[in-house]
């Protein structure tokens, strides 16, 4: 009988939508910086140190509503999800690390007609980024385009 029951019950789970976590900007400021030395560049860089409120949301789906920043390089086209539009961001207007987002889609969502400033809502699951300097200190891998 229990067999019945945990089979019926992981059929039915099947069948459930789990809904991404919403997030928002305010929970992406539980974080601080601390400057340590970095051998690859030879003196001290900001590093991230997050709060338990976002720890506790890494490696889960999330979803952000935010604008979309385009940065295009030799090699690829870096979408980014941003809490302000291009000329109050981070790059530009000296908004915080926490306001914005490295936005990796998944490859059927690299076709995109996204445009700087658009506003959208990403999913993807929340990576929090410790010491890759390639990448911002929050990442969306997986994305996907909900909005």
């Amino acid at each position: 009988m229990q067999n019945v029951i945990f089979y019926l019950a992981l059929i039915l789970s099947s069948f459930v939508s789990i809904e991404p976590v919403l997030l928002n900007w305010v929970q992406l400021s539980d974080m601080t910086m601390e400057y340590r030395y970095n051998e690859e560049f030879g003196f001290d860089i900001p590093y991230p140190v997050f709060g338990d409120e976002i720890q506790s949301l890494d490696g889960k789906e999330v979803s952000l509503e935010g604008f979309v920043l385009l940065i295009e390089t030799e090699d690829e086209e870096i979408v980014i999800l941003s809490k302000y539009p291009y000329s109050q961001c981070f790059f530009c207007g000296g908004a915080g690390p926490e306001s914005v987002v490295d936005v990796l889609l998944k490859d059927e969502e690299k076709e995109h007609n996204l445009r700087m400033d658009q506003r959208v809502t990403f999913k993807g699951t929340l990576k929090l980024n410790i010491d890759d300097l390639d990448h911002l200190n929050y990442i969306f891998e997986n994305a996907e385009l909900i909005e």
